[in-house]
């Protein structure tokens, strides 16, 4: 059996960088906005999680974010672990993920 949650970030107290708010506000800078980027994606199948890696995810849905400057890859840096981390606990549902809504 397989199941795919949306993976709402609202970026714990202690740690922005995985809040979906934050992230967007420094890469979503351009018209349309990507908004069909979030929510973030898990894949449960039985007993196993899935998920796109987080850095491969952001670049092919922001293929023309520059790698230095503002509005870029490196006005998130710290996004990506955060995130990764985020979804590992809301996939396991530990209490560190109570900031975190599935939808």
């Amino acid at each position: 059996q397989q199941t795919v949650f949306g993976v709402a970030l609202s970026g714990p107290a202690g740690n922005k960088c995985s809040g979906d708010q934050y992230i967007m506000s420094r890469i979503d800078f351009k018209a349309p906005k990507s908004t069909g980027h979030l929510p973030y994606d898990i894949l449960v199948s039985g007993d196993r999680v899935y998920a796109l890696a987080v850095k491969f995810r952001i670049a092919i849905n922001f293929p023309d974010l520059s790698m230095m400057g503002s509005n870029s890859f490196m006005s998130i840096m710290c996004a990506p672990g955060a995130i990764e981390k985020a979804l590992k606990e809301a996939a396991r549902g530990t209490a560190a993920a109570t900031s975190t809504q599935h939808s």
